[in-house]
């Protein structure tokens, strides 16, 4: 326990003390972003804000992990690949994000990457996670599935349902960035979660590399709390799709390490309504030439009925603290005789 705590108190601090830096700096600098200009008209004030603050809080959550990890392994002389392979899916979907913010910078645009370079780049991702979970560890291909004791055995059809799972994550975070502070206090909650799931495996289960994933969870989890600080409506900063991308990432990546990928449905059940209200959005549209929404993802669509904005954003946070929570009543019955 002594190691999260120290990963959480790391993560945090370090974003917490960066983040106005990393403001100053491209304030100084006049970088800004641009807005949607089919979004709410509201939005046209947070024109010019700075962007990419996922950069600093990926690298805050990176130097947690680090540190504890440099300092466990002097100290008792074990580390766990799983944990570094988390990380490095994080740096690497962060990466996509950087390249996609970068590119709207460069070009002045609310848009960087094309969507099918986005989804390209994330199959490049998916097949770097399935070589490594099959050729490095070895890692089952079974689904769990919640209140039995059931495994079902996939065979390499389970691999169809991690790209799914990493693909569908980052998006709906990236989806669900879209008021101050929604994603960042939304993907806390979620990863709050992950880290007490994997504390628990360590703990009770005696799953090694639990620590070690307990340990990015929480480290991650303190560094959006650092980074919300400032992200809180009014914004101050926004994470951009780096944030967006890399959070994304990496909770994919827990609920898979940690064979909890059916409970993420639930867990981070804030981010299937935002995906799903987009989906229904563009199907309903195509088939019916009517909306069902006044706009989407669905914070938006209660922005045009009037709400102001710390109002959804609490609500929504409220939403997604119900359904982690029972997704993690969901995961504790395990330990229930």
């Amino acid at each position: 326990m002594t190691w999260i705590f120290l990963s959480i108190i790391i993560g945090c601090l370090v974003s917490l003390l960066i983040t106005p830096l990393f403001i100053k700096f491209q304030k100084n600098k006049k970088i800004g972003e641009r807005i949607r200009v089919d979004g709410p008209k509201s939005h046209s004030t947070k024109m010019g804000t700075p962007t990419m603050g996922g950069v600093i809080f990926v690298l805050s959550s990176l130097a947690a992990f680090a540190i504890v990890t440099l300092i466990k392994y002097y100290r008792h002389e074990v580390y766990s690949i799983e944990g570094i392979f988390a990380v490095s899916v994080l740096l690497l979907c962060s990466l996509i994000g950087f390249i996609d913010d970068y590119m709207a910078l460069k070009k002045q645009r609310s848009l960087g990457l094309r969507w099918w370079v986005k989804i390209s780049l994330l199959a490049i991702v998916c097949l770097y996670f399935i070589l490594f979970s099959r050729y490095i560890l070895h890692a089952s291909t079974y689904i769990g599935m919640p209140f039995t004791n059931i495994k079902l055995e996939l065979g390499n059809w389970y691999y169809i349902i991690v790209v799914l799972i990493i693909i569908s994550t980052t998006n709906a975070v990236n989806l669900t960035d879209g008021l101050d502070g929604l994603a960042a206090g939304t993907s806390s909650i979620v990863l709050g979660v992950f880290c007490l799931i994997a504390f628990l495996e360590w703990s009770v289960l005696d799953v090694s590399y639990g620590i070690d994933i307990a340990v990015i969870s929480g480290g991650t989890l303190a560094a959006c709390v650092g980074f919300l600080w400032w992200n809180t409506a009014p914004a101050e900063i926004f994470m951009g799709d780096t944030g967006a991308f890399g959070v994304g990432g990496l909770i994919a990546a827990i609920a898979i390490i940690l064979k909890q990928e059916l409970l993420l449905v639930i867990i981070g059940g804030l981010f299937v309504i935002e995906t799903l209200s987009v989906i229904i959005q563009i199907l309903w549209f195509k088939i019916f030439k009517r909306r069902v929404f006044k706009m989407a993802p669905i914070h938006h669509h209660f922005e045009l009925l009037g709400w102001p904005e710390t109002k959804i954003i609490i609500r929504f946070w409220l939403v997604s603290a119900l359904f982690a929570g029972v997704g993690f009543f969901i995961y504790y019955l395990k330990f229930i005789d």
